[in-house]
């Protein structure tokens, strides 16, 4: 009995939709930080308070208690997606790619959002930021500029973390920095925190927010080429991998019939049985990550993956 046709029936019934929806999670990024600004105690600048610069994602994803927050710029570095991230937008077994700075020339800026944080809050923040940011980054001080330059506005000294070359994590390197690797990676991954994609978006549209004129080379050639990759790639890849899913599944229904009813055709129950693991991998694809864990075993040939999410689609 041929199961050929049975598998496209079940594809175009129950994953063709859910293959061809363009599912990027788009952060409000003017509401955040609105409701910072609508919030404000309007307390004095106290010399106990503290600013911390977010380059990556704390400009669009603050998690920390903050009173006050300004647009602005620091010297002499440039952003790069330079670092692995297996905590939040990746794991150990499949990495994502994150921001971090690298030594550039003086005039060289990179823009971002600088979040004053209360005395009586820093402790706490700077806790939670250490352990936040603690897959090879470092904390340090910088000088921070207000956007846009006014000549009475002065310099901030604020907190920054940095993941240099010496840590783990570190993707740097002359292979590493390829965009199309780059861009692979990111079109891929996923992980606690989310897909990576969204992660590249969103700092795309908050710099353009936020920062509109200023043009950041290495995010603009970013965001592209892994748009590229979606448009060229995703759907026949998701394809080809839930159809393989699928055969799969048949395969193990056939097996296990043939040992209960000496190779007779599939009974109604193994039918069942297959419509129920259908409906599992249904469920799995409503998750954060499935994607990427489609993209990553096509990708790469992997018939095995214990990705972040693969427990979840086990126990489905």
């Amino acid at each position: 009995m041929s199961f050929v046709p049975e598998i496209e029936d079940i594809y175009n019934e129950k994953f063709k939709q859910l293959v061809e929806i363009q599912d990027s999670q788009k952060v409000d990024i003017t509401k955040a930080h609105n409701q910072i600004r609508s919030e404000l105690s309007h307390q004095p600048d106290s010399p106990d308070d503290i600013w911390i610069f977010g380059y990556g994602s704390l400009i669009w994803k603050v998690d920390f208690p903050c009173i006050d927050w300004q647009r602005g710029y620091i010297c002499g570095y440039l952003r790069r997606f330079y670092q692995h991230s297996i905590d939040h937008r990746g794991v150990k077994v499949k990495p994502g790619r994150v921001v971090t700075l690298i030594p550039a020339k003086p005039e060289d800026r990179v823009y971002g959002v600088a979040y004053r944080v209360a005395a009586k809050d820093k402790d706490v923040v700077i806790k939670h930021l250490d352990f936040r940011e603690k897959n090879g980054y470092e904390r340090c001080s910088v000088p921070f500029h207000v956007f846009s330059e006014e000549p009475n506005k002065k310099c901030i000294d604020i907190v920054i973390y940095i993941a240099t070359p010496e840590n783990e994590s570190w993707a740097g390197s002359e292979e590493d920095s390829k965009i199309d690797k780059i861009a692979e990676q990111i079109f891929s991954s996923a992980g606690p925190s989310g897909r990576n994609r969204d992660y590249l978006f969103n700092l795309s549209l908050a710099m353009l927010n936020l920062f509109p004129g200023v043009h950041d080379d290495h995010l603009v050639e970013l965001e592209a080429a892994v748009r590229a990759r979606i448009e060229k790639d995703e759907v026949k890849l998701l394809e080809k991998a839930i159809k393989n899913e699928l055969a799969t599944c048949m395969q193990y229904i056939q097996q296990e019939t043939s040992k209960d009813t000496n190779g007779c055709n599939i009974t109604k129950t193994s039918y069942t049985l297959f419509t129920i693991k259908v409906d599992h991998l249904v469920k799995f694809c409503s998750k954060i990550g499935w994607r990427e864990y489609f993209l990553t075993k096509e990708l790469y040939s992997i018939h095995s993956l214990n990705l972040w999410g693969d427990e979840d689609r086990r126990q489905s």
